[in-house]
């Protein structure tokens, strides 16, 4: 929570000083985005999920983008095994890597900075079986809502909030809800 208000209130302060230039966010332009994040989840075998990794994405349309998104997930789970003096648990951290399709839209454009909404989907694969589901690999789908703050002509702070499913829509699913913040820049 206190990074959220921290990045908001940069963000803020920023936007008010005018030192941000324009920003592209026009048909034709690309960029690149390295990205990290943090995420909560709803399965109890699963603690903190870190991410790591980044996007690359093209405007088809004037603030309208489909991008490609590769992540690293370091997520702490709980294994709990079954003994004749009763429950054992082991904690255990399984890496994984998601790669993923978003749309996003900027809705809200200005020299300074916009606000936009995304969704899409792709897959996790991990090096040991996912806790909500028993398999090495799930589906995923996700959807996110934020904002960004030019600190250059090409270059952007950005932050979002994030909804992610892993596995079908089951008990054998996983919701989690978190952010992520990447600094964006186009080309």
């Amino acid at each position: 929570m206190k990074l959220a208000i921290t990045l908001i209130a940069a963000c803020a302060v920023l936007a008010q000083t005018g030192l941000a230039l324009a920003q592209e966010y026009t048909q034709g332009t690309s960029y690149v985005e390295p990205r990290g994040g943090v995420y909560g989840t709803t399965n109890k075998n699963v603690g903190v999920v870190g991410t790591y990794g980044g996007a690359a994405g093209h405007y088809i349309a004037d603030g309208v983008a489909i991008e490609a998104e590769g992540l690293g997930y370091a997520v702490d789970q709980t294994t709990k095994t079954a003994t004749p003096l009763g429950v054992s648990s082991k904690q255990e951290t399984n890496n994984a890597t998601g790669i993923a399709a978003m749309a996003r839209w900027n809705f809200v454009r200005t020299p300074k900075g916009t606000l936009f909404v995304g969704a899409g989907g792709g897959g996790v694969f991990a090096d040991k079986d996912l806790p909500y589901n028993g398999s090495k690999q799930s589906g995923a789908g996700q959807a996110d809502v934020g904002a960004s703050v030019a600190l250059a002509k090409n270059v952007s702070l950005k932050a979002a909030g994030r909804y992610q499913h892993l596995g079908s829509f089951s008990d054998n699913g996983m919701d989690s809800l978190g952010g992520n913040v990447g600094f964006k820049i186009s080309f």
